[in-house]
């Protein structure tokens, strides 16, 4: 526990006192995040603010890991980082360069997510080949070569389920600290990993925390969703996402079955997704949001611990 809470401080201080010359280049060169025309209202102030803040965090991340841990399953969670932030950095500066919130097509980011992912599937396989997938409280479900394609899919399935949280000052970043904390009370091969992901988030959130002086960007959200993902699948823990990645997952589906809903019947279930925007609108405060979803977030994160 004690080389986990050295990473987690190293990693937050680095992070922290980085993201404030990385926050001023950007206000100097008047570079900053565009805000979607179908976004909330609320959110128009927001134009403006510099963006893309994963593109120091995670490699600050990537780097103290790779100081302290060299472990073949390591280096394929840090290969997920790398890999999962260039396709975020290119939809940012995609969105920079174009002076819009568009980016690159979803059909050309989806494309290189699962790419990535195939890729990943590939070398854990060679790390630690198996078929199965471990249930909570015991037991495994076998899939036989289905497994590859449902491991790929759910590697870019949580990269994108982490990008859509990314939505409220302070959101994403709570999230996931809270979303894997809890691991650390348990003996557990990436912790860490967990420790300087939570540590570099910290210092984030140092600057992300409501009112936001600086956004995660899809180099950052993009990064955290795909290494969450393979530090379960190595294992062939992929069902225990259901906890520890519960409130992503939830801002995922939100989104899906609002699109399934309106296209069947012509006819909304939130008045916004992700989900996130559905109870701003209904006037929740973005720390609000923020807190709350953390702390179900944790409460999922206790059970993914009790079910271990």
């Amino acid at each position: 526990m004690q080389s986990e809470l050295f990473l987690f401080l190293i990693s937050l201080f680095v992070s922290m006192l980085l993201l404030e010359p990385f926050k001023s280049f950007q206000r100097r060169r008047h570079i900053g995040q565009y805000i979607r025309l179908e976004g909330p209202d609320l959110h128009n102030h927001k134009t403006g603010t510099p963006t893309a803040a994963g593109v120091v965090f995670v490699p600050v991340a990537l780097c103290v890991i790779a100081i302290f841990d060299r472990r073949p399953e390591t280096l394929i969670v840090l290969l997920s980082g790398v890999l999962f932030a260039t396709i975020g950095f290119i939809d940012d500066y995609a969105k920079i360069w174009k002076k819009n919130a568009c980016g690159i097509s979803g059909k050309a980011k989806l494309t290189f997510q699962f790419a990535a992912s195939a890729l990943l599937v590939l070398l854990i396989q060679l790390q630690n080949p198996h078929t199965s997938m471990k249930v909570p409280f015991g037991g495994e479900i076998e899939f036989g070569f289905l497994y590859y394609l449902l491991s790929a899919v759910v590697i870019t399935g949580m990269s994108n389920a982490v990008n859509l949280s990314d939505g409220v000052d302070g959101l994403a970043g709570s999230m996931f600290i809270f979303s894997l904390a809890p691991l650390l009370l348990v003996p557990f091969w990436a912790n860490p990993v967990i420790a300087s992901l939570c540590g570099v988030l910290a210092g984030f959130l140092w600057h992300n925390w409501y009112p936001a002086s600086v956004f995660m960007g899809d180099a950052g959200s993009l990064a955290l969703g795909g290494m969450l993902a393979v530090i379960f699948s190595i294992q062939g823990r992929e069902v225990f996402l259901l906890l520890f990645g519960f409130m992503f997952i939830v801002e995922m589906f939100s989104v899906i079955i609002q699109v399934t809903v309106y296209k069947t019947f012509g006819t909304r279930v939130f008045k916004m997704s992700p989900i996130h925007h559905h109870f701003e609108l209904k006037g929740w405060k973005e720390s609000k949001i923020a807190f709350r979803f953390s702390l179900l977030a944790l409460i999922a994160a206790i059970a993914g611990v009790l079910s271990w």
